[in-house]
């Protein structure tokens, strides 16, 4: 398992919601309507995708869970449409890149806590985010961002 340790800075994003159960068909559609957004605007190609849940899914009821998907925005971009604007904290991660499969995920989330405490990193009390860029989407691939310290 491949793992870099990154120091992402504060983003400027801009994102939409959705609010149930994570996982699922409602989030491949919020998916599909920031890329639609993004490509709008111009941004698809040139920018980055984030996957953020907001809450953690043992604590929040199902109904509840807050989950963002967000395109990495310039200082001076003017947010239109139906898209909120944000920001994205940043800090050290791991990063790990995956096959974007139920199947490679599955394994991944088996493993990632032991390969980062063998490096002696603990998981900070943050979202693990998914990050993409165009050409990862076309590859089916994507960047799990585990926050560390």
């Amino acid at each position: 398992m491949d793992m870099m340790i990154e120091e992402i800075p504060e983003l400027r994003i801009a994102y939409f919601r959705n609010i149930g159960p994570y996982g699922g068909e409602a989030n491949k559609e919020l998916m599909e309507k920031v890329k639609s957004w993004a490509r709008k605007n111009d941004l698809l190609e040139s920018s980055v995708i984030l996957g953020i849940p907001q809450d953690h899914p043992d604590l929040t009821p199902p109904e509840a869970c807050r989950y963002d998907t967000a395109v990495v925005i310039a200082l001076d971009f003017e947010v239109r449409g139906e898209a909120m604007e944000g920001t994205f904290p940043g800090g050290t991660y791991a990063v790990f890149t995956l096959d974007h499969t139920e199947e490679a995920i599955t394994e991944w989330w088996k493993h990632m806590i032991p390969h980062i405490e063998r490096r002696g990193l603990a998981i900070r009390n943050q979202p693990i985010v998914e990050r993409y860029t165009d050409e990862m989407i076309r590859q089916h691939r994507c960047e799990m961002l585990v926050p560390v310290e």
